[in-house]
């Protein structure tokens, strides 16, 4: 009667009140087992010499039935779980992916208590400071004289690098927050080229998205302060650093003021190192005139100077000893004289010659070498003429007299 089948049906629903897309599937279940066709009673097979009252084999119907899981016996429902029906690899699905950032070493600081959570940060900043940024800032600013500066300049340093490890950590748990939170997931089968996109069903959209709300969430706005707090810190590091005027280390006050601030300008630096735009014309004739004074002044030292290199390299020819055709025996020598240019003559003279055993009279006299291959002696001390001129012919020296000192070996 109808009151019975509404009877039935509210049995129904009280005895199996599961969720909607269990129901679904027990309704499919029932409806695939329904479509079987009503099994058949066969005529009985006999075998040739036995009658019809010895039948070989009687089927008998077979019944299919779907329960539901948990009532003690198998159901269809045990091979439809959510996580059962997912084609997804295992290693792509969102609450997979979710444990693995947990247990990983880096990464997983992210999922920690916040006391633990501010552990790591803190020694991780420390590790920074003391490995990398302060030693980069002492190069910069001398810790003996910049200390201020130099903790400044490491703390903006520690503070970028802490940011680049925290934003590493957020950018895998922003992703994961994502992929739990979407309806969809998109995974690949076997490699890049064969990209599918599954489609959540009820159960699984409702654990991922409560995993992503109440666990994943708050972790990746915590990371996303901890950014913020790492570039507050850059900016306020890098203000102070600009605003602090460094102190005038290992400079001589009174010299400093005497030398009228070298190396700092001021008004008075530069009135004493800068002409004065309100000179007059005599000022100005008397300013270019000692200019003019100074750069020839420059100049000739710079030819004498010149003079004095050239004729030092000239000079080294005319050094050695020589004979004196003249006075045969008696001693000749030339040798370095006190600069570059001048020589020391030195020698004896005989009655004329200096190989019988005459008396000698030593002499000293001072050459100057005028040019290549020509040199100049003051035979005044000996009754000579003043500057002698003297030329080098290769094997010794030629005087205007024709005599010649022919230089030894």
């Amino acid at each position: 009667t109808p009151s019975m089948a509404a009877l039935s049906t509210t049995a129904g629903a009280i005895v199996a009140p599961r969720a909607s897309s269990r129901a679904r599937a027990v309704r499919a279940a029932s409806s695939r087992a329904s479509a079987i066709p009503p099994a058949r009673t066969l005529a009985p097979l006999r075998r040739p010499g036995r009658s019809a009252a010895a039948p070989i084999w009687s089927p008998r119907p077979v019944l299919t039935v779907a329960r539901a899981a948990g009532d003690g016996e198998g159901s269809l429902l045990d091979e439809l779980d959510a996580d059962a029906r997912c084609p997804v690899p295992k290693d792509q699905r969102p609450a997979s992916q979710f444990k693995e950032l947990q247990d990983s070493p880096l990464l997983g600081w992210g999922g920690l208590e916040l006391p633990g959570y501010l552990a790591r940060l803190g020694f991780l900043g420390a590790f920074f400071f003391v490995v990398l940024a302060y030693p980069i800032a002492s190069v910069s600013y001398d810790p003996r004289t910049q200390p201020l500066e130099a903790i400044i300049c490491a703390t903006t340093g520690t503070c970028v690098a802490t940011a680049a490890i925290s934003l590493l950590i957020y950018n895998n748990w922003s992703y994961v927050r994502d992929r739990l939170l979407s309806a969809t997931v998109e995974y690949e089968e076997t490699g890049w080229y064969d990209g599918q996109v599954y489609v959540k069903d009820p159960e699984m959209l409702a654990r991922d998205r409560l995993l992503g709300t109440y666990t994943v969430r708050p972790i990746v706005e915590r990371l996303r302060k901890t950014l913020l707090a790492c570039g507050a810190g850059v900016f306020v590091s890098l203000a102070a650093l600009n605003s602090i005027d460094a102190p005038e280390y290992g400079v001589d006050r009174p010299a400093w003021e005497q030398n009228g601030g070298a190396g700092f300008f001021s008004e008075r630096s530069a009135a004493m190192y800068e002409p004065s735009s309100a000179m007059s014309d005599e000022e100005e004739a008397e300013e270019e005139a000692a200019a003019w004074d100074r750069y020839e002044a420059a100049m000739d030292r710079y030819k004498r100077d010149n003079d004095a290199a050239r004729a030092a390299k000239f000079a080294e020819v005319f050094v050695g000893r020589y004979s004196d055709p003249k006075h045969p025996g008696c001693a000749r020598e030339i040798a370095a004289g006190s600069s570059g240019a001048t020589l020391a003559v030195r020698g004896a003279d005989g009655t004329p010659g200096c190989s019988n055993g005459e008396d000698q009279r030593e002499w000293s006299l001072e050459g100057v070498v005028r040019g290549e291959g020509e040199i100049l002696i003051d035979f005044s001390p000996k009754g000579g003429p003043k500057d002698l001129l003297g030329k080098w012919t290769g094997k010794g020296i030629l005087y205007p007299d024709g005599n010649t000192w022919s230089k030894l070996e």
